[in-house]
């Protein structure tokens, strides 16, 4: 059981990692003049489409699956439930973890204030402000509403000096005319999505650090299709996350909903979280 919190803490270190390195932090990106993109789409209607899709997704919920292999070494599985909803100050998520015969081995819930680590057989909940200054990053709040571009893909077009390419010829796909792209540039570095142009869809998020591959897309009433699973890769790090997502939901949440509510939490021990996680470093 220690192993599969050990993994979830890890997991949780891994979704700050991809924070950073879509926001910059990490490496050295190309700036976007180095992009060399094709024909540049002058109409403003795939812009204003994408702007509407990222901003009407404000929630999902989806039972989840998480695979981590490190240097070609898999990772025990990790099976639970994922709930977020966005609100004007930032994102709500919750993340519980099952293990055999559905007994719940952790249960995590980000708050607009703290974060909340409640493990069972430790009988504690661990908690921390998500004001916390990881070292040589930032505070964990930034990461938080960073990390939405995970989950919500189409909010690239909210970073900043966004421009949509019809091709990119260094990419070798001159000739497919149903993908779109987008380079953006956020807060020091730069990087690139690719979307279905009909459906929008989304295909990828990179930059010279990250990969994140989009496939398997369920169809949501009212929305852009949504992935069932996301490929990441870590370049530089040897590192490859696997999440599936079933029994996709969304406009089922609101930021009121009991789910986000820490109520649960403030009745059991409370701990420090972060010599948790130095312990386990």
């Amino acid at each position: 059981m220690d192993k599969i919190i050990c993994n979830f803490l890890f997991a949780i270190g891994v979704t700050l990692l991809l924070c950073a390195c879509l926001s910059g932090c990490a490496g050295k990106p190309k700036a976007p003049s180095d992009l060399y993109p094709g024909t540049i789409i002058t109409t403003g209607d795939m812009l204003d489409a994408m702007k509407f899709q990222a901003t009407r997704l404000t929630n999902l919920k989806a039972g989840i699956r998480l695979k981590l292999k490190i240097r070609d070494q898999n990772r025990p599985e990790i099976k639970g439930q994922l709930m977020w909803t966005r609100t004007h100050e930032g994102v709500l998520a919750r993340v519980i973890g099952h293990g055999p015969f559905g007994i719940t081995v952790f249960d995590c819930l980000v708050t607009e204030q703290s974060l909340y680590l409640f493990i069972p057989s430790h009988k504690a909940v661990y908690v921390s402000s998500i004001n916390y200054k990881i070292k040589n990053v930032k505070k964990i709040s930034a990461l938080i509403n960073e990390a939405s571009w995970l989950l919500n893909p189409w909010s690239v077009v909210e970073a900043q000096d966004v421009q949509m390419f019809q091709y990119m010829p260094q990419r070798g796909l001159e000739d497919d005319k149903n993908l779109f792209y987008i380079s953006f540039f956020q807060k020091g570095g730069s990087g690139w999505a690719t979307f279905d142009r009909q459906t929008l869809s989304p295909i990828s998020i990179e930059n010279s650090e990250f990969q994140a591959l989009y496939d398997d897309h369920v169809s949501l009433e009212d929305h852009a299709p949504y992935p069932g699973k996301i490929r990441m890769k870590f370049k530089k790090m040897h590192l490859e996350i696997k999440i599936d997502l079933k029994d996709i939901q969304i406009d089922s949440l609101t930021p009121g909903d009991k789910v986000f509510s820490p109520a649960l939490y403030l009745n059991q021990p409370l701990r420090p979280l972060i010599p948790l996680l130095d312990s386990l470093n």
